[in-house]
């Protein structure tokens, strides 16, 4: 995650509560009133940009101009149109600002990293990296295929805009630092199988050509940490077929608890 240029309308003793989580030597700080008058594509080239606002007007200025705004309602007086709202400008942390970007321009979101996976959101983009990975047979032998090419498309795409904005998590990609190719996906769901919104579902697959590497332990293991300390959830289930002697190999490593049939749990 690279660092932003902050655009803003707020006073300087709002921006100094900013300051503990984004230091001015590491963020560039910019008035909106600075350049309203200038040219604003110059402006813009090179810089990763969002905008923190208190105004509809700002809002309104920054987004048309293709930037993304978290609000920050100071008072009750105007409530604030943009998807992201914050009331405590201490409050704000990096992820989130990656977050209003993301989403604004409809990129997929890097979630965690490891040492050597960077787990990320999939996008569209990502389409044939995945079919190619469910191409081998042994990946379907204990799990579902994917459906037809274009239903599966569509199933994506609908994943993508609902799902991940909606519940702020999902099915990830698992990408590998050294080639940067998509080696297998990993995430947490909230499936009819849980018994409330405080637990999830996990589940996980990695490529053939990259499996017995450890990677599905290291993926899960951030994915669990994040998963209690970050999502905030109590509880973590996988189901895991008893003939998939592998997979349950692995999840009795991770802590994981044999709870009934092919339900595992593994609660903080």
């Amino acid at each position: 995650m690279c660092n932003f240029t902050i655009i803003s309308d707020l006073t300087p003793d709002e921006e100094e509560l900013l300051y503990s989580e984004f230091p001015p030597n590491d963020y560039e700080y910019v008035k909106v009133a600075d350049i309203i008058n200038d040219n604003w594509q110059p402006f813009f080239n090179n810089r990763r940009c969002v905008g923190i606002a208190k105004s509809n007007d700002t809002i309104a200025l920054l987004e048309a101009h293709d930037i993304g705004v978290l609000g920050y309602e100071s008072t009750t007086l105007e409530p604030l149109t943009c998807a992201y709202i914050v009331t405590d400008l201490a409050a704000i942390e990096k992820m989130d600002l990656e977050t209003v970007d993301c989403r604004f321009h409809n990129r997929p979101l890097t979630i965690l990293e490891t040492n050597r996976c960077i787990i990320r959101e999939h996008s569209l983009d990502d389409f044939d990296a995945i079919c190619d990975i469910y191409s081998h047979e042994s990946m379907t032998e204990f799990m579902e295929p994917l459906f037809e090419p274009d239903e599966e498309r569509e199933y994506q795409k609908q994943y993508i805009e609902r799902i991940y904005k909606f519940f702020g998590y999902g099915l990830w990609l698992i990408v590998n630092k050294a080639d940067g190719k998509v080696i297998g996906r990993a995430g947490v769901e909230t499936k009819e199988s849980c018994k409330d919104y405080s637990q999830v579902e996990l589940s996980y697959q990695v490529s053939v050509p990259y499996q017995n590497q450890v990677i599905a332990t290291e993926v899960c293991l951030a994915i669990i940490d994040y998963t209690f300390n970050t999502l905030g959830k109590k509880s973590i289930i996988v189901r895991v077929d008893k003939e998939n002697i592998p997979s349950i190999k692995l999840i009795k490593k991770l802590g994981f608890r044999h709870q009934k049939d092919d339900k595992y749990i593994l609660s903080v």
